[in-house]
């Protein structure tokens, strides 16, 4: 079977059973193994296929000699907790927001280091050779144990919540926030309605994506009710989308800057996709946006690394509480909580107005989209002076921006611009596809 496509950028992803079956979980786990040996808290979501998964991916793991501390069925936050506080490496089964047939494997090193990117491509190489696959004899066999992770999690969550009394609407997407949202909330004196909030791996009500477009039921509910404000998960529970009093969706800028508002003002990092209502509000009161490019990783990376007060990942991740626990969507949640709690207001009140921002992709050839996007940045460098290169290539000017990169995934090159008004962003975009269609 050819697997090769499965080792993303991020994490291990396919479709059970035809991608990924039992014996190449397996294989993986060895994988992992040999290239970074360490005992594991091995977790999962709540898919049909994670428990089979889960078991060959622990097969290959101690099968290649190291010790296995099995968290169970958890959000994947308690398997950050895992890592970040208690020095296991992390091996997290689920596909996140992607559809019910599909799943795969997050993974970290001890203390939090998360592995993508080359790690992820050294694993596969391992995989692809057998041999080199590290093999125990019977006496070094890995052991296995439970680790009953989700109470010591639960009580971390509890000592970061510092409000009470305001009504909250949780959309849990039939995914394992399930397991801890609504308790966390209600044991700190919120009021708090559930929809979905049953563990469902079929993902029945709106899918494992809290899209914009799956959560009218949400929307309306926080309305008919007179919530302070309701969110949606996705599968594994760390990525969060809010509604305000008025049913009206957050962007993720619009989203922090309440965190901002709410909590601490300081330095924030930010991926190049996000939108310049979050350098404005920043800048209000002298602080700094430092960009990375897209990707979780980068974000939890980063704030470690400035000590910033908050990450934002344009896709709805978030890094809160100067990196306490990664970009657990429950704990974000808990910060969103108390950040709305202080504001002293409805939360609609204080959500900053959003500028347009318009997308379009150029079909170019695999073997020639990163060879333009580096054409596209020379010239760009060479004409203006606010030019962030970190991934692809952004331009910023006093009325919007325009972002170029290859797709990683696809033979497009995107173009993403914001404006101030949807006519300058509707200019931006014209002129800059076109820049990529004579490029090419």
């Amino acid at each position: 079977m050819e697997v090769y496509h499965i080792f993303r950028g991020y994490d291990v992803r396919g479709i059970f059973n035809k991608d990924l079956t039992v014996d190449v979980m397996a294989r993986i786990g060895m994988a992992i193994a040999t290239y970074a040996p360490a005992d594991y808290a091995v977790g999962g979501d709540g898919r049909g296929s994670t428990p089979p998964l889960k078991e060959a991916l622990i097969a290959g793991l101690t099968a290649a000699g190291v010790d296995v501390y099995d968290i169970g069925t958890v959000p994947i936050g308690a398997a950050m907790y895992s890592t970040l506080h208690l020095g296991y490496g992390m091996a997290y089964v689920t596909a996140s927001h992607l559809p019910p047939e599909w799943n795969g494997v997050k993974l970290s090193r001890p203390r939090g280091d998360l592995m993508v990117g080359p790690d992820i491509y050294a694993i596969r190489d391992l995989y692809m050779d057998p041999s080199k696959l590290r093999k125990a004899d019977y006496a070094s066999v890995g052991k296995r144990a439970r680790l009953d992770v989700l109470p010591e999690y639960v009580g971390f969550l509890r000592r970061q919540v510092k409000s009470s009394g305001l009504k909250i609407v949780v959309d849990c997407g039939n995914g394992v926030a399930s397991l801890v949202a609504p308790l966390v909330l209600r044991d700190a004196g919120h009021e708090v309605l559930c929809l979905n909030c049953d563990i469902d791996p079929r993902f029945p009500a709106r899918g494992s994506e809290p899209s914009p477009e799956a959560v009218e039921e949400l929307r309306r509910t926080v309305v008919e009710v007179g919530a302070d404000f309701g969110v949606a998960f996705d599968g594994d529970g760390d990525r969060t989308l809010y509604v305000d009093d008025k049913g009206r969706i957050l962007t993720a800028e619009q989203a922090g800057i309440i965190m901002l508002k709410g909590g601490e003002k300081g330095d924030v990092v930010a991926n190049v996709e996000c939108s310049m209502t979050i350098d404005d509000y920043v800048k209000s009161y002298g602080g700094r946006v430092f960009r990375v490019p897209v990707g979780r990783t980068y974000i939890v990376r980063e704030v470690s690394k400035r000590n910033a007060v908050l990450g934002v990942e344009s896709s709805g991740h978030y890094v809160v509480r100067r990196n306490t626990n990664m970009d657990d969507g429950l704990l974000t949640l808990v910060h969103f909580t108390d950040c709305v709690a202080s504001l002293g207001e409805p939360l609609s009140e204080s959500v900053p107005p959003s500028y347009p921002i318009l997308r379009s992709k150029v079909e170019v050839g695999d073997e020639t989209k990163f060879e333009i996007v580096e054409k596209i940045k020379e010239k760009m460098l060479a004409e203006y002076d606010r030019v962030e290169t970190i991934d692809g290539v952004r331009v910023d000017f006093d009325e919007g921006w325009v972002l170029i990169r290859p797709s990683n995934t696809e033979p497009v090159i995107r173009v993403t611009v914001e404006g101030r008004t949807r006519e300058i962003a509707e200019k931006l975009l014209r002129k800059y596809v076109e820049l990529v269609n004579k490029s090419k």
